[in-house]
């Protein structure tokens, strides 16, 4: 029992820590932001401090910890887990489109929200001197590039440390918050429902669009389900209403408090609460909460490419685990380049925390709406809800979520177009790939048994050296598992081993594959043995590491020297015509015989020996 509740609090730190740091920065922006260009008064405050809550309690609170929770694949979440789940029903295509649509917006997240989160602690030097308000850029650019920088080397070492960041942060904003309450007792009204319903009402259009800026403060909720699998529903619902929830509630109404007695205060509410004494030691717990918010959400975004590539939604990049004992710590070299260029671009352009607002809701709104609607297909297709239930319940907050959409719809002209812009191309691209993998694998199904038989034929007229003392390794590729590549190194080298083992990687809709399920061998002749590697896509793929647990486990009959054995990989090489028409635009069939040449090869992808390692082109007309 006491093991238990050990681990179930040891694993409560470390998801407030990642699952929360996101959720738990808005208060640095989020009120001002949503009383930006009103009148400071009692009405005004109360509205804003109830849509705040009522916002907090029905989008995080129900939707997301109740519902969302729920549609786990296998214990992981993520809107590609999701995917994965609706897979093992016939999707329609529009659902598919929704589900990859949602993951390339979330991608677009590991731009904005560091951006937006160290800016906005930056911006305290402005409360302490407005002298100071010129270096908020060059720091914050100066932090970022050593964020992204160190990204090689993990988080397994400090990774430790971002529970206690964030316990220490929740507790110091909920402290500061508690200590205002008593300004003004006439913040607990905000509670009332009815001062969320007037302040809209008697805005008028202002109070809907000021509704944009509320949204803020449920952005990072996204992440309660991203990190369903690394710490399970109980501790991410147990760090919500023992911590975070109450601490982020003290705080909004703490600044609410305090700019009813302070009107000025609105220019920076949060950093407004801090006593004398307490800006600069504010400040650095602040930069500290907002580096390690911007980490999860950055760790995150390799975790999304890993998915989508093993998904075959997106083009092979490199992907190297950064520590040997969390199985979900990944970096990506490419993607972190990417990622590092243009976050600072978003900072150099946007330059404030106001500005960056205008994009950074609308792409954690639209992700949302993403996840209620394949919510709701799961319920009816896997649940199997009747449409009544569906529509008193999930049907509720995708109607909340459409009404935050159309309030922040005039921020796509103001930067919100910056996210959507980035969506469309990731999900132009993850389309392409996906479609074009799946047409070469139509092309190259037929090849299969014929190239088999060519090989037996040309082995058994003797035109092939045989070798029994050899051994080979042929690695066939996800789209491809036809032997031709194998045909077309014994007629260019006449050589025959004494024993072949082809290699063919099955990615899944499950997340994780156990050892004991991850391996199916059959035997095709005397020499040549078929081995398929099913692999959850959640797992990095390392062929050699998987090849010696299958040794220990004495799936092979024969010797394999892994040590010293070749491997031979195929490069496939497309070119567009416009005779064949393979996918729909022509423009499709360019974008994708880039992606294939401007993918990783299989040598680094796989973990391949390069110097035990021999590359064989094959050619396809799209």
């Amino acid at each position: 029992m006491k093991e238990n509740t050990k681990r179930t609090m040891s694993l409560t730190l470390a998801a407030i820590g990642i699952v929360y740091g996101d959720l738990g920065t808005s208060p640095l922006y989020a009120f001002r932001e949503s009383l930006k260009g009103l009148e400071i008064t009692p009405d005004n405050i109360l509205g804003v401090l109830s849509l705040i809550f009522w916002s907090l309690i029905s989008i995080i609170s129900i939707k997301y910890l109740i519902f969302v929770l729920r549609a786990d694949n296998d214990g992981e979440g993520g809107i590609l887990s999701m995917l994965a789940l609706v897979n093992k029903k016939k999707i329609k295509k529009v659902f598919f489109s929704i589900a990859v649509f949602g993951a390339a917006l979330l991608i677009g997240d590991g731009i904005i929200t560091p951006a937006i989160s160290v800016t906005s602690a930056i911006e305290g030097l402005e409360v302490i001197s407005p002298a100071l308000a010129e270096y908020t850029v060059p720091i914050s650019l100066i932090i970022l590039m050593v964020l992204y920088f160190f990204q090689y080397h993990g988080t397994a070492k400090i990774g430790l440390l971002f529970g206690p960041i964030i316990v220490l942060w929740f507790l110091t904003i909920g402290t500061l918050g508690a200590l205002h309450l008593n300004d003004n007792p006439l913040i607990f009204q905000a509670l009332n429902p009815y001062y969320a319903v007037y302040f809209l009402t008697e805005n008028g259009i202002t109070g809907f669009i000021l509704l944009g800026a509320v949204f803020l403060v449920v952005t990072g909720g996204e992440a309660l389900y991203a990190d369903l699998g690394q710490f399970g529903r109980f501790p991410i619902r147990l760090g919500w209403f023992g911590l975070a929830l109450p601490a982020l509630l003290l705080n909004y109404f703490g600044q609410g408090a305090y700019v009813l007695n302070h009107p000025e205060a609105i220019v920076n509410p949060f950093y407004e609460l801090a006593p004398k004494g307490f800006a600069y030691p504010l400040l650095f717990i602040s930069t500290l909460a907002t580096i390690v918010a911007s980490q999860a959400v950055i760790s995150a975004t390799f975790s999304i490419t890993k998915q989508a590539i093993l998904l075959d939604l997106f083009p092979k990049i490199r992907i190297v685990q950064t520590s040997s004992e969390e199985k979900g710590q990944v970096y990506s070299p490419k993607m972190n380049f990417f990622l590092a260029i243009a976050t600072l671009s978003f900072v150099l352009a946007f330059r404030t925390s106001s500005n960056m607002a205008f994009a950074y809701g609308i792409a954690v709104n639209l992700h949302m709406i993403c996840v209620s609607i394949l919510l709701m297909y799961i319920a009816s297709a896997l649940w199997k809800w009747s449409w009544i239930k569906i529509a008193g319940s999930l049907f509720i907050f995708f109607l909340i979520e459409m009404t935050f959409l159309a309030a922040n719809a005039h921020k796509i002209l103001s930067g919100g177009w910056v996210p959507i812009l980035f969506g469309m191309v990731c999900l132009v691209i993850m389309i392409t790939w996906y479609q074009g993998i799946q047409s070469l694998r139509k092309i190259f199904r037929d090849e299969e048994i014929e190239d088999f038989n060519e090989i037996i034929s040309e082995f058994e007229k003797g035109n092939l050296h045989y070798l029994p003392d050899a051994s080979a390794i042929f690695i066939t590729e996800p789209y491809h598992r036809s032997t031709s590549n194998l045909l077309h190194y014994f007629k260019l080298n006449h050589t025959f081993p004494g024993t072949v083992l082809i290699v063919h990687i099955n990615n899944t809709n499950e997340p994780y594959i156990s050892s004991d399920n991850r391996y199916e061998l059959k035997q095709l002749n005397q020499q040549i043995y078929r081995m398929i590697i099913h692999v959850g896509f959640m797992q990095l793929i390392n062929i050699p590491y998987s090849l010696s647990l299958a040794k220990k486990k004495e799936i092979f009959p024969f010797e394999l020297d892994l040590k010293s054995v070749s491997y031979l990989v195929e490069i496939t090489q497309i070119s567009a015509t416009q005779r064949k028409s393979t996918l729909p635009f022509y423009w499709q069939e360019k974008l994708f015989a880039f992606l294939m040449r401007n993918s990783t090869h299989d040598i680094e992808f796989y973990h391949l020996p390069y110097n035990r390692t021999i590359a064989i082109g094959s050619y396809c007309e799209f």
